[in-house]
C-alpha cells in the first residue's frame, strides 16, 4: 500500500528524564527477584518491570539493566524467585535497590528451588526457572516458566510517579464518595472540603468513645483532659489551656479542680522523683478509667476498620500519618 501521500511524522528528540517521567505515570508493583551463584553467592535486585507473560505455560518477565552489577549473575542462573513486596515492605525494596552492601545481612530467608534466597512477608512468591532472555536496549528482558506460587491477601506495594504508595480498590472508594455526597447535601456542606471531611470522621470516629465516657461522668472537656493525661502524664496548666483551645474546648481551670475532687487526678506540690511541681497526673482511679476507654476505643476502631477493609484501611492511616507530618503545621502534642 503507497504511503506517499500521507504526512510524515517526524521522530521526536527524546529526553531520558521526560521519558522516565512519561513512563511514571503508568503505575506498577514492586517486585525484589534473588538468585543464588554457583559459588553460594546470594543477588537479589529491585524491579518494577515484571509482568505476565503467559497462563499456558505458566510465564512472567523482567528486565534487568546492563549496568546492574547483578547482571551476570542473573545470566547465568537457572532458577529465580519473584517477590511481589506486600504495603508494608517499601524499607526493604529500598535496601534491595541499593549498592555495595550485603543485602541478605540479617534476614530471615528459606531456600527454594537451585538454593534460591525466598524472603517472607510479600504478598506474592513465585519461584522460576529461567525460559528465555531477550536483548531489550539498555536492559535484558528475562522470561521464566512459573514453578511453584504463594500468594495472600495483603494489599500490595505498588510504584507511581517516583514514590511507594498502596492501592485502594475503586469500588470500595466509589461508595465511600457516594455516602460523603449524600451526607453533605443533607448538610449543607461542601462535599470536598477537607476540614468537613475530617471533622465528620472524627465525629463517627468518637461518638462512641464520649458515649463511653458520659456514661462514667464525664462531660467532654473532661473526657479530653483524661485522654491527654493518659497520652503523657506531667502537663502543666498552660499546656493543658493550649491543647484545649487547639480542640475547641473551653480553658478553664474549675474542670481540673472537678476532675482532682472526684479522684481522677492530682496535682503535683513537689518535687519528688516522679512528680514536678505544678504538673497534672492522673490518679490510680483516673488511669483505671482511661485504659477502659482506651479498651473501648479499641474495639470500635477493630469493628470500623473491618468495615473499611484492609487495603483502604492501610491507605487510609497512611494518607492521615502522611498529613500530620506535613511541614508548617502545629502538632497537638508538641
Amino acid at each position: 500500500m503507497s504511503t506517499a501521500n500521507q504526512p510524515s511524522v517526524p521522530q521526536q528528540v527524546f529526553d531520558q528524564r521526560e521519558f522516565r517521567n512519561a513512563l511514571g505515570t503508568f503505575t506498577t508493583g514492586v517486585t525484589i527477584i534473588t538468585a543464588c551463584q554457583p559459588d553460594g553467592t546470594l543477588v537479589g535486585v529491585t524491579a518494577n518491570s515484571f509482568n505476565s507473560v503467559s497462563l499456558d505455560p505458566p510465564l512472567v518477565l523482567w528486565s534487568l539493566a546492563k549496568s546492574s552489577n547483578s547482571l551476570p549473575a542473573f545470566e547465568q542462573a537457572e532458577h529465580w524467585a519473584v517477590h511481589i513486596l506486600s504495603h508494608d515492605q517499601d524499607q526493604l525494596a529500598t535496601h534491595f535497590s541499593k549498592r555495595g552492601h550485603d543485602k541478605f545481612a540479617g534476614l530471615t530467608i528459606e531456600r527454594g528451588l537451585g538454593d534460591v534466597p525466598l524472603l517472607a512477608g510479600c504478598t506474592t512468591r513465585m519461584q522460576c526457572k529461567t525460559a528465555y532472555r531477550y536483548d531489550g536496549g539498555d536492559h535484558i528482558i528475562m522470561v521464566g516458566e512459573v514453578m511453584n506460587f504463594e500468594h495472600s491477601d495483603m494489599p500490595p506495594l505498588v510504584y507511581q510517579r517516583g514514590n511507594y504508595a498502596i492501592a485502594t480498590r475503586k469500588e470500595l472508594a466509589d461508595e465511600a464518595e457516594a455516602l460523603i455526597k449524600a451526607t453533605a447535601s443533607s448538610n449543607g456542606g461542601d462535599e470536598n472540603s477537607l476540614s468537613y471531611l475530617l471533622g465528620t470522621a472524627y465525629f463517627q470516629m468518637y461518638g462512641k468513645l464520649r458515649a463511653f465516657g458520659a456514661e462514667h461522668g464525664l462531660n467532654d472537656t473532661e473526657f479530653f483532659v483524661l485522654n491527654a493525661l493518659a497520652a503523657r502524664q506531667g502537663r502543666s496548666l498552660e499546656e493543658l489551656n493550649r491543647l484545649f483551645v487547639y480542640a475547641g474546648h473551653s480553658p478553664l481551670l474549675h474542670v481540673l479542680d472537678d476532675m482532682s475532687a472526684r479522684g481522677l487526678l492530682q496535682i503535683a506540690v513537689d518535687q519528688g522523683d516522679h512528680h514536678a511541681r505544678g504538673l497534672f497526673y492522673l490518679t490510680p482511679l483516673g488511669q483505671d478509667l482511661a485504659q477502659q476507654i482506651a479498651t473501648a476505643g479499641r474495639q470500635s476502631e477493630a469493628e470500623m476498620l473491618a468495615n473499611l477493609g484492609t487495603v483502604d484501611a492501610i491507605a487510609m492511616r497512611t494518607l492521615l500519618r502522611r498529613f500530620i507530618n506535613l511541614p508548617g503545621y502545629d502538632k497537638l502534642d508538641e
